[in-house]
């Protein structure tokens, strides 16, 4: 995770074949993370299909997902995948450099029943090839930003630049 500002959070993901699976199952430990929103405006995520993304199967699957818990107790979609859903199936993306940007609002989520927790989930069901998917997200407006929250400054090593 890096520190984009003092207000932004930007999560890149390792790069994952997804062929027959989802992200979540192939790398746990990066694609099954579930972030606190509790203390940001929005949220923004961009899903990229790889160099070697085999053209014959399409990302079936691609959605924002809340949950409760930090382990995502009582997850639900927050957007959805499906047939004229937020993301359409019917028009999935499916070559080599094609996106999917995802956006949500802290407002979003079911608050007045605890979920407070987001995660990005891709899968692709068939797996005629190799499936490789990239991702990031951005959660913005962080509503108590803090100094140096990438790291603490360094001379010459880290050094944050503002109009003085």
């Amino acid at each position: 995770m890096t520190e984009l500002s003092q207000t932004a959070k930007l999560i890149t993901f390792p790069s994952a074949d997804i062929g027959g699976s989802n992200a979540a199952a192939v790398d746990a430990t990066h694609w099954d993370v579930w972030f606190d929103m509790r203390d940001f405006d929005r949220i923004t995520a961009v899903v990229k299909l790889g160099p070697t993304w085999n053209a014959a199967d399409d990302l079936d699957e691609c959605r924002l997902e809340q949950a409760k818990t930090s382990t995502g107790g009582s997850a639900k979609d927050l957007t959805t995948d499906a047939s004229g859903g937020d993301y359409d199936t019917d028009a999935p993306i499916d070559a080599v450099g094609d996106e999917a940007i995802l956006e949500a609002r802290a407002e979003d989520l079911d608050q007045a029943n605890g979920f407070r927790y987001v995660r990005l989930y891709v899968a692709e069901g068939g797996d005629t090839g190799t499936d490789e998917v990239h991702a990031l997200l951005i959660l913005h407006s962080a509503k108590y930003a803090a100094e140096n929250l990438h790291r603490a400054a360094a001379a010459a090593s880290v050094v944050y630049v503002r109009p003085s």
